[in-house]
């Protein structure tokens, strides 16, 4: 009996330790004293004491601070209090840490990476100071300030805020609240010291994980000094820092392109517009396209097309189709001699010289024709270059630089958070292909003969850039409402630079002529028969009427009614015997036919550009292409707040 109740006591004791010990090797905070002194211009100065149990779980090197920033005023607008840390110790003596940023505030690691903590008791201190966090009202001045903070994993057996008033100042009123976010528990004693100018408030309950202590503290009206005129400037200016920078930035780019669009960039005055039967002097179908797009935007296929067809309709060349492909059959009188020859023409004719052989478009000649597409392409540029249109590229460089110059000024000068400027590097690389696709957007939107249908499709563009560039960047920073500055200046520059690489580009005076020529003629080869009767010194159709002008046709985009208006005078006026017997000399193929010639050549024509551009070398993948309610307080209320955790 006296063996078995000595082992029992034996167990009992040993249950006791380890019961003792579990609960000791929890890890948590003993204590957590929070004095927040509140100066005369309403700096609060706040010195936070934890007393924490360690055990190497999540407590291994130290503890971290989460301490938000960001305040919601009064008008609804969020802005960001001003913090300066003063000190941070470990069991009294100055410790390692390392403090980062964000959007919503700071957060401080305490330890260093490579000492770990034996299990046992720390005392961290965090010294502080912010301001912007005094709440101005009618008939009183407040101090309301999460003193522990919502946030900590970790339970709290006592927590202890001390709010210490000014000189000559006591508290008219106060109050607390405990518990998780929202709560209105009131788990508080409060006391108050030195004739009224500090309040004490203890906790009565430990706190549990994610439960804190706010505690509120109101002071006769005037108690502190409110922001003067000056102040609320300056709180303006480095509130809204980055978006005055980027606005500026922005508008220092737009300003600079306006001037140089007044400058260079403005189209010489319209000409009339009228029916014109024949071409400008000196300007080959070819040139009649470049001219009208301003370049060759679509490669110069079509140019290329409307040379070759010309250069057939001179029998200079038989276009010859052969197994479903066309051929370029060079005629074997046509003399060595080039120079009457349009620029592009001369270039057809001499690679087709070189080559010895016919040129067949399909996908087994793409290295000839690609070679055959540059040399004709760089014949007419060389020849045509600042003649008809400068695009004014040099003006571009000062606003690239003055973007440029903008973006790095909203990192050095924005205060830019450490999410923006991640999402930064990425959207600069998207922005390399975003301009490239803007690029060649803007070049078919230009082609629209419409200002105000090219200005409502850019402003759509750029509205659609915004909107898209808004909501990537904020599922970037975590779903955000407020839209990152960054990437919308960045996007606005872009677009910017983008618009004026198309707008800063000007006809000469040469250029606005010879354009209102074409136009002429182009409204002439477009309009209906009907209409082509009631025009005054109408030249009579005729086949070497419609083939003289076909070639300008196919280059200016109108074959199909020019064609039409030529098969209704075979029909009709030429007579059926005409139209029967019709059959260019400068064609062979199996699918023309006299009683269809509008769909037969449109087919013809339009077919050619196509294969031109089909038959070029496919690129290859591995080439490098630089891819207490609603309205009352609350636990979690106030300034201060945060949390953290161990690391």
């Amino acid at each position: 009996m006296i063996f078995r109740n000595a082992f029992a006591c034996l167990v009992f004791a040993v249950l006791c330790v380890t019961g003792a010990g579990g609960i000791a090797a929890e890890e948590r905070f003993h204590r957590f004293v929070s004095n927040i002194d509140v100066a005369e211009n309403g700096l609060l100065t706040v010195t936070e004491t934890i007393t924490v149990r360690a055990e190497g779980n999540n407590i291994k090197r130290g503890i971290f601070r989460d301490i938000p920033l960001m305040i919601e005023g009064k008008d609804g607008r969020t802005y960001r209090a001003g913090f300066q840390l003063l000190s941070v110790l470990q069991d009294g003596r100055d410790a390692s840490f390392a403090q980062t940023s964000s959007r919503d505030g700071v957060r401080i690691y305490i330890g260093e990476e490579n000492v770990f903590l034996q299990p046992g008791d720390y005392t961290y201190t965090i010294k502080y100071q912010t301001d912007r966090q005094i709440r101005f009202f009618a008939n009183h001045d407040e101090v309301y300030w999460n003193a522990t903070g919502n946030e900590w994993i970790f339970p709290v057996d006592e927590a202890v805020a001390r709010v210490i008033l000014p000189e000559g100042v006591r508290a008219r009123d106060w109050t607390a609240y405990t518990g998780v976010f929202g709560a209105t528990g009131r788990n508080y004693d409060a006391r108050v010291g030195d004739d009224g100018r500090e309040v004490i408030f203890t906790t009565t309950r430990p706190l549990a994980a994610y439960e804190g202590l706010t505690v509120v503290v109101a002071m006769p009206k005037g108690s502190i000094t409110p922001p003067t005129e000056a102040d609320q400037i300056g709180y303006f200016l480095n509130d809204y820092r980055s978006e005055l920078i980027g606005g500026a930035g922005v508008l220092l780019v737009l300003a600079y392109y306006l001037v140089a669009w007044l400058f260079v960039g403005r189209d010489p005055a319209k000409g009339v517009v009228f029916p014109r039967f024949k071409p400008p002097a000196g300007v080959s179908p070819a040139l009649s396209r470049y001219v009208l797009t301003r370049g060759f935007g679509d490669g110069g296929w079509i140019a290329l097309t409307a040379a070759s067809l010309n250069l057939a309709v001179k029998h200079c060349l038989r276009l010859e189709e052969r197994d479903g492909d066309m051929m370029l059959v060079l005629d074997d009188i046509v003399a060595d001699e080039t120079n009457g020859l349009p620029k592009g023409e001369a270039a057809l004719v001499a690679f087709l010289k070189d080559r010895g052989s016919p040129l067949q478009i399909y996908k087994g000649n793409g290295s000839s024709i690609k070679t055959l597409g540059r040399k004709f392409r760089s014949a007419i540029e060389v020849e045509s270059r600042n003649v008809f249109f400068r695009n004014n590229r040099s003006f571009l460089v000062p606003g690239a630089i003055l973007s440029v110059v903008a973006i790095i000024a909203l990192f050095i000068f924005g205060q830019m958070p450490p999410d923006q400027m991640e999402f930064a590097f990425l959207f600069m690389v998207l922005s390399i292909f975003a301009a490239a696709f803007s690029v060649n957007i803007g070049k078919a939107i230009f082609r629209i003969s419409n200002m105000q249908i090219r200005m409502a499709l850019i402003f759509l563009l750029f509205v659609s850039a915004m909107v898209v560039t808004g909501l990537f960047a904020n599922n970037i920073s975590g779903g955000v409402s407020t839209l990152p500055i960054l990437p919308v200046v960045a996007a606005a520059l872009v677009a910017l630079n983008v618009l004026f690489f198309f707008l800063l580009g000007a006809p000469t005076a040469l250029g606005r002529q010879v354009l209102d020529e074409i136009e002429g003629l182009k409204l002439y080869l477009s309009v209906a028969e009907e209409e082509r009767l009631n025009m005054s010194e109408v030249p009579d159709m005729s086949t070497s009427h419609f083939e003289d002008l076909l070639p300008y046709a196919v280059a200016l985009g109108v074959e199909k009614p020019w064609s039409k208006a030529f098969e209704g005078w075979l029909t009709t006026a030429a007579g059926a015997a005409v139209a029967a017997s019709y059959s260019p000399g400068w064609y062979a193929g199996h699918r023309f036919e006299a009683s269809r010639v509008a769909d037969t050549l449109g087919q013809t024509t339009s077919s050619m550009a196509q294969s031109f551009q089909s038959s070029l070398p496919v690129p290859k993948s591995s080439s490098s292409g630089f891819s207490g309610g609603s309205s009352g307080g609350s636990s979690g209320g106030g300034g201060g707040g945060g949390g953290g955790g161990g690391w």
